[in-house]
């Protein structure tokens, strides 16, 4: 049953790292030189920005505005959604010292795997924030940093996952089920980061 959900989850994150991959593709200039400190650590603003505001779309948006966040055009946020009619799907480039972070907000109805899953949840929604890294992210490091907030052994870890890897951490409680993700390329960088929180029906 949980490897099912993680497929899903995965699902969920493949979809993000067409982003990845379009954004890091760009070239553009936008990949930070020299060192990166501390408050551009991609687990810290993950955290920030994504770990510890959802399931609340509104402090993610109020964020968004009090920094000026530059908001994404319609093309760009369909890859952040599997789901055809999410109920929120929103984003923006995200600017934190020299570094360059796209982020995905998604709200989705709870998917049929999760609910035979999880039946107390079947009526509640899915919440989904992914960072996307600009490159030179160590994967080492990011997981590191990961398995730090998560605080405990992941659920799966480094899966296959065509071009990728994918670690999966699980837990919860009777409210909230919450699951992060990393995902890392083969040649070593992490690509994006997602945490997807289902919540009951209020």
């Amino acid at each position: 049953m949980i490897a099912g959900m993680i497929l899903d989850l995965r699902k969920l994150a493949l979809a993000s790292v067409l982003v990845a991959v379009t954004m890091q593709a760009a070239g553009t200039g936008a990949h930070a030189q020299g060192p990166v400190d501390d408050e551009a650590d991609p687990v810290f603003v993950f955290n920030k920005v994504c770990y510890s505001q959802v399931p609340s779309i509104g402090a993610i948006r109020d964020m968004a505005t009090r920094l000026a966040w530059q908001a994404l055009e319609q093309s760009d946020l369909k890859p952040f959604s599997p789901d055809p009619n999410p109920e929120v799907l929103e984003g923006w480039d995200v600017q934190v010292g020299k570094k360059f972070f796209r982020l995905g907000l998604v709200r989705t109805a709870v998917s049929d795997k999760f609910k035979k899953a999880f039946p107390d949840f079947a009526d509640g929604a899915a919440t989904s924030c992914t960072l996307v890294l600009d490159g030179g992210s160590n994967a080492v490091t990011v997981s590191q940093g990961m398995q730090k907030l998560a605080g405990k052994e992941p659920a799966s870890k480094d899966v296959p996952d065509g071009e990728f890897r994918t670690t999966t951490w699980a837990g919860g409680n009777d409210d909230y089920k919450v699951f992060l993700i990393s995902k890392a390329a083969a040649a070593g960088e992490t690509g994006l980061l997602n945490v997807t929180i289902l919540a009951k029906a209020k």
